[in-house]
């Protein structure tokens, strides 16, 4: 459960605002790294394997997390939820997938994930084989705004604050990242994690502006109260989410989508060595989240592995 106003490195996101000098230089390194990995082999279909956990954890009540994966959600809201998908090769042209975790406490956070969660996977559906890059963008940027209009209309009648959002379209040997809240997506690539989502908290907002430094102890109080979320829009016209470049894959990379019960668990150091030494996404959610468990499972966890092999 989150606070209603709910970084390893940020890389590769831009936002359609006035740019400071940090955030130009994080476009600056996130263009390099961009450019530098097109020079080098990568896979050139996007053919991925991932697997996912949904769980509640060991002190909350319920799971108000949920997901997206190969069309799979968290229908039945379940404490405990997989779900694995392979992409062929040859499959449709643009697959999506994501995370999802809900504010308010009790059902309410519940619904507001399940919400989010049908939303990007119904629209996510009308992308096929005909689609361009610039379809995917106004298709997701829509999913994220009807998330929003329908959850505002919940929020007149009933408790329900919003979700996160952190969802990753793939195709034609490319991933982008669109992004509300403070769930996450890393990229592990050639034994090097990096944070390629910015968490939009009061916290993060602070830092940014230096009246926060690492070790102020006010982060802890304000680092999970949410400036962004699906919901926050009561206008239902201006909510849209941050957006990375498109990314080429390179082989052996691994992209992990994960909701804040996993990080505030395990440092990125932990994160990273086990996404390097579990095997396929299925060893590597698994241990993952037994790593959250065991040192509390404080919040719901869900993390979710995308791997692009050779």
């Amino acid at each position: 459960m989150k606070a209603r106003n709910k970084g390893t490195r940020n890389m590769f996101f831009w936002r359609k605002r006035k740019r400071g000098a940090a955030e130009s230089n994080m476009d600056a390194v996130g263009h390099a790294l961009k450019n530098a990995a097109a020079k080098e082999h990568r896979a050139q279909t996007g053919a991925f394997r991932a697997a996912l956990i949904c769980d509640r954890g060991r002190e909350r009540g319920n799971n108000e997390d949920n997901y997206l994966l190969g069309m799979q959600i968290n229908s039945e809201m379940l404490d405990h939820s997989t779900a694995v998908f392979r992409s062929a090769a040859d499959g449709a042209a643009w697959q999506t997938a994501g995370v999802f975790d809900g504010m308010g406490g009790g059902e309410m956070g519940e619904l507001a994930a399940l919400i989010a969660a049908k939303t990007v996977k119904q629209l996510s559906g009308r992308l096929d084989d005909g689609c361009e890059k610039t379809d995917v963008d106004r298709i997701m940027r829509e999913a994220f705004l009807r998330s929003n209009n329908e959850i505002i209309d919940l929020q007149k009648e009933h408790c329900v604050y919003g979700s996160t959002g952190t969802v990753v379209s793939i195709g034609s040997g490319e991933f982008k990242i669109y992004h509300l809240g403070d769930s996450r997506a890393y990229l592990l690539r050639d034994g090097e994690l990096m944070q390629l989502t910015r968490d939009q908290t009061l916290a993060q907002m602070k830092m940014d502006a230096g009246l926060y430094r690492e070790n102020d102890p006010g982060l802890e109080v304000e680092r999970h109260k949410l400036t962004e979320y699906i919901g926050r829009d009561w206008t239902k016209e201006n909510l849209r989410p941050q957006e990375s470049a498109w990314i080429p894959i390179r082989e052996d990379d691994r992209l992990l989508l994960c909701t804040d019960g996993l990080y505030d668990m395990c440092s990125d150091a932990e994160i990273s060595g086990i996404l390097a030494a579990a095997g396929g996404p299925e060893n590597a959610v698994a241990s993952l989240t037994q790593a959250a468990l065991t040192k509390g499972g404080k919040d719901n966890i869900t993390c979710m592995v995308i791997g692009f092999p050779r």
